[in-house]
């Protein structure tokens, strides 16, 4: 997407110098990501300033002149401390948040009508991130596959791992027009996450 950066004046001494902190996220730092930054000041060279994060877990790698890369470890809010260079230290505060939820999908599907040949073709439930800038890749880790034939009792299978197991296979490959195959109970992990999140149910009706 593109890429906003927000500046932040105060006042010095000597007529007004103006620091700027821009990260690729508007004032957000994702945590299990790698987040850069980069760091300037009106007048003052990038080798002159001193930067230093505290709160969240933050950690600060130098990654060029004026740029760095954060990383952070727990919710909540960062901050930036520019100092040097005769500057007034400067402080500019993050959000932190995890890596919002992922989308379960079949193939590129989250739902609705599927041909018997394409549900028997899927290989398991992944998750995507849409319209998340970061090298981020999240993983199912388990949900419960559930398959309605016409006029039939519901059967229900615990799939753990995002690949169809033998017993979830054996559902698919009973797909016939008018049945139905429920996703539940999807979980996945993505980077930073502690333990696995919950994500979206899916609903297949085989045309």
């Amino acid at each position: 997407g593109e890429k906003k950066t927000y500046t932040k004046e105060f006042e010095y001494e000597v007529g007004r110098r103006s620091v700027t902190v821009a990260a690729e996220a508007m004032n957000v730092f994702y945590i299990g990501v790698d987040n850069p930054i980069s760091v300037s000041a009106a007048g003052v060279s990038s080798n002159q300033l001193q930067v230093s994060g505290s709160g969240s877990g933050i950690t600060l790698k130098p990654n060029g002149s004026g740029k760095y890369i954060v990383n952070v470890t727990s919710a909540g809010v960062a901050k930036i401390t520019v100092t040097g260079g005769g500057l007034t230290p400067t402080t500019f505060d993050f959000r932190v948040k995890r890596i919002p939820d992922p989308q379960a999908r079949l193939s590129n599907s989250a739902g609705g009508a599927i041909g018997s040949g394409e549900m028997k073709a899927q290989g398991g439930v992944g998750a995507f991130l849409d319209n998340f800038d970061f090298d981020a890749k999240c993983e199912v880790v388990g949900f419960v596959l559930s398959y309605q034939a016409k006029r039939q009792d519901l059967v229900e299978v615990n799939n753990p791992g995002a690949r169809f197991n033998d017993s979830a296979r054996r559902l698919l490959e009973q797909a016939r027009p008018g049945d139905a195959y429920y996703f539940d109970n999807v979980k996945a992990k993505c980077p930073g996450d502690q333990n696995s999140r919950l994500i979206n149910s899916m609903v297949f009706k085989i045309r």
